[in-house]
């Protein structure tokens, strides 16, 4: 179970290494993003001071799945709210609606989803077979009002969603 997190931690966060090469993604609503690729995976996202540090899931204990978000703010502005959706469907799927959301004295913030069993319509996706790239959209709303959106990027490759759906009892 823990080399299972390990794996997915290091396959869907990415990393930050500067290249030309991306993929093109569609989202909700039919917007198409760039999606920037690293050694890694997705690039971690970055814009107006803002970070994107995690774009995850794991495992708890109860072999249910918990997306793990987190992000910095090097200004450490104060925020009113914060809302992590997966926009890779027809349909946005919200995963974290925080209100009053505050952030550590390093301007870092964390978030989780509630845990989900593998029938949930938001994880529909892992079922597949092949590699999935899914897009999150981070919005930031500040305590002066202001709104910050940021998408960000996870590759899951097949493998690990096949090892994802083993431990979990599924036999596919």
């Amino acid at each position: 179970m823990v080399l299972i997190a390990s794996i997915l931690g290091f396959a869907a966060a990415g990393c930050a290494t500067g290249g030309d090469i991306a993929m093109m993604a569609t989202i909700s609503g039919g917007q198409k993003i760039r999606v920037p690729l690293g050694r890694g995976g997705a690039e971690l996202t970055s814009e107006d001071d803002v970070q994107i540090n995690t774009a995850r899931f794991t495992l708890n204990a109860d072999k249910k799945i918990v997306f793990v978000f987190e992000f910095t703010d090097s200004r450490r502005r104060p925020l009113r709210s914060v809302r992590v959706e997966d926009v890779s469907d027809d349909k946005p799927a919200v995963l974290v609606d925080a209100a009053s959301p505050q952030l550590s004295p390093a301007g870092q913030w964390h978030g989780e989803s509630e845990p989900l069993a593998l029938g949930d319509r938001r994880l529909t996706w892992l079922a597949t077979i092949s590699n999935s790239l899914r897009v999150y959209r981070f919005t930031l709303t500040f305590a002066d009002g202001q709104t910050l959106v940021l998408h960000q990027g996870s590759l899951f490759p097949a493998m690990l969603k096949s090892a994802t759906r083993q431990a979990l009892g599924e036999n596919y």
